[in-house]
């Protein structure tokens, strides 16, 4: 029953965030049509380069570029370099009213997609960001459902093992 009121508690979570948090957040305005989708790295590595050159218009651009690729991956690791990218752009131009919600955005994306795949590491390093933001509430949730994955993966294997 733990197991039940935990993963209610987390869907529940997820659902307030997607439902709550998407509307007050403002929407990402549209990277260009010829970014490289699949490469979200490189993106970030631009925005780095422009970080540390101070233009906010290229870090700006950057971040969307890289966030439009993350997005088109289908996966939690590019949403979680997104959105740590987003809080080094929110420390280094000043500018967390902008960049700190687009931080919460992609991680919760990535925990989304974590949750999805059934990706403890996923969930884990979701849980840990939501930490760095200072939404404890969020990490201790994700951790939790993290703890429950790995303990039904054990259990998966040892009835696989009993089973041959």
């Amino acid at each position: 029953m733990r197991h039940r009121t935990r993963t209610a508690s987390l869907v529940l979570l997820l659902f307030l965030l997607l439902l709550g948090g998407g509307a007050a957040l403002p929407l990402i305005p549209e990277a260009s049509a010829d970014a490289d989708r699949g490469d979200w790295a490189a993106r970030i590595a631009e925005m780095d380069r422009a970080l540390a050159g101070g233009d906010r218009v290229a870090i700006t651009a950057a971040w969307r570029e890289a966030y439009v690729a993350a997005h088109a991956s289908r996966d939690w690791p590019g949403m979680i370099a997104v959105g740590d990218a987003a809080v080094r752009a929110a420390r280094a131009t000043g500018s967390a009213d902008v960049f700190e919600p687009r931080a919460r955005r992609a991680y919760r994306t990535a925990l989304l997609r974590a949750h999805r795949q059934g990706s403890r590491d996923g969930m884990l390093a979701a849980g840990e960001a939501f930490g760095r933001l200072g939404d404890r509430e969020t990490e201790r949730l994700a951790k939790a459902e993290a703890a429950e994955l790995a303990i039904r993966a054990e259990a998966d294997a040892r009835r696989r093992a009993r089973a041959l």
